[in-house]
């Protein structure tokens, strides 16, 4: 089965002061039962480890070395009263991974009548008492950090961020533990697309296989019928396809998605980015022919297909697709200066969720500038909010990471079988295409549905690498 997602493992623990139990008889026993109500906040998509009330240096090892031992992606550290540092920093030590303090009050204000002891205070309302003391001692430890604050119920605030966290953490995990396979290289001359695969592991966590086009068709070949009916199922439901389509070419098309379904399985991978460069073969002809909707079904699925082998696209693909549900490979089409807005596309493969009509399929005598002749999809973006993403490496090799916001409108696309859609950006287009493009984004961006920089701030803390926000 494939596992396009993967579940978050994070550990969360609350940090408090030792001396205060002597002297407030219940306290520990108060804030304890604040901090099961604020790690009940993480959905079941998650593994929570969680390490209780942690008020002492010692006790912090022990945090640590639970976090350890369950390989966490992300710490959550609540402050349920003063706390020092020894509490958390101890724990946090060894592990490269972000500390989230959550500065989250058991009450959203304190009713000062009926405050009338220290325990009433310390018990209830002085969370971020520690919270510059944390921050510092973290900053000195050089260890990423990021604040949530808030109050425990009915905060959307803190739930959204809770959530984001989570799904940020939920990426990165499925890039550190699932592969990519290169399919081909990269097209010859792009070199904005080069990729040093060392740094690419180091960064990411994530390992390149090194797939041949005959290992695509040898799978396929070996996919019974029965399997194959189950392959078309998912193209038919895609697609709106062209009556001249034969059953032979569909059980073709379905036998080939199903052998590389298998291969995505069989590597446990999260990311295909492929192309086809040279002298077409024989037996690879076919493959071409129905290569675009069968990549597009994978995106649908979760599977990054980035045409090219554009490696940085496939994982900049895998990041948006899992946090806005939808990502598809864009580039800059064309200007509208009348209209003031750009036009955002890219041939060959789609992923169907961005559309808001059924694509439709058709047959072209030519991939320009590519090898072969077949299919080419046409996905309609839905109109509304959009983010543009791209992961590209500055002059020393380091990962960044350039979004955009803006809005897909109405308006005739380029009819031309690839997708592609208008959006307008706040500052305006040249303003737009001047800021994205001074900003080495590389050349292929994508695109997903909805206003997701929130979010992908979360990422570049947890992936600890930039991120610049062209407009919002």
């Amino acid at each position: 089965m494939l596992r396009n997602r993967v579940g978050a493992t994070i550990g969360v623990m609350a940090v408090g002061l030792a001396s205060y139990w002597r002297q407030f008889p219940g306290m520990r026993e108060q804030l304890l039962g604040h901090y099961e109500q604020l790690a009940s906040k993480f959905g079941a998509d998650c593994t929570v480890i969680r390490a209780g009330m942690v008020d002492t240096a010692q006790a912090a090892r022990e945090a640590g070395q639970l976090f350890r031992v369950h390989d966490v992606d992300l710490v959550f550290c609540q402050l349920t009263t003063y706390a020092n540092s020894e509490t958390l920093l101890p724990a946090i030590r060894e592990l490269y991974v972000p500390v989230i303090l959550l500065n989250v009050q058991s009450v959203k204000r304190l009713e000062m009548e009926q405050v009338k002891t220290l325990h009433d205070w310390l018990g209830a309302g002085i969370t971020c008492a520690a919270l510059p003391e944390m921050t510092a001692a973290l900053r000195r430890m050089e260890k990423r950090c990021a604040i949530v604050s808030g109050y425990m119920h009915g905060d959307g605030e803190v739930d959204a961020a809770l959530a984001d966290w989570s799904a940020a953490a939920a990426v990165t995990r499925r890039l550190r533990k699932q592969n990519l396979a290169l399919l081909g290289r990269p097209f010859a001359g792009m070199m904005d697309l080069n990729v040093d695969e060392t740094a690419l592991f180091k960064v990411f966590g994530t390992y390149v296989h090194h797939l041949q086009w005959d290992d695509i068709v040898d799978e396929a070949e070996q996919v019974a019928d029965d399997d194959a009916e189950t392959a078309a199922g998912l193209l038919t439901a895609c697609f709106d396809m062209p009556a001249h389509l034969s059953a032979q070419e569909l059980l073709g098309m379905s036998r080939l998605l199903c052998g590389v379904m298998r291969l995505a399985e069989q590597y446990e991978l999260c990311g295909l980015p492929n192309h086809y460069e040279g002298a077409l073969q024989a037996r690879h002809t076919e493959l071409l022919a129905a290569w675009n909707p069968v990549l597009s079904v994978l995106n649908g699925l979760g599977i990054a297909c980035p045409v090219e082998a554009d490696i940085k696209a496939a994982v900049a693909m895998v990041i948006l697709k899992q946090l806005a549900g939808s990502a598809t490979l864009a580039e800059l089409y064309s200007l509208d200066y009348e209209l003031d807005q750009c036009i955002i596309g890219h041939s060959g493969a789609g992923d169907p969720a961005i559309s808001a009509a059924k694509p439709k399929l058709t047959m072209s005598d030519v991939f320009h500038g590519k090898s072969g002749k077949g299919y080419v999809t046409q996905f309609y973006p839905q109109e509304g909010a959009v983010t543009l993403f791209s992961l590209t490496q500055d002059g020393d090799g380091r990962y960044r990471m350039v979004a955009a916001e803006g809005e897909c409108v109405s308006g005739p696309p380029l009819d031309l079988g690839d997708t592609n859609c208008r959006v307008r950006f706040a500052i305006g287009l040249r303003a737009f295409v001047d800021r994205w493009s001074s900003l080495g984004p590389t050349h292929h961006g994508v695109l997903g549905l909805g206003r997701h920089t929130a979010t992908l701030r979360k990422m570049a803390v947890m992936l600890d690498i930039p991120l610049d926000i062209v407009c919002v």
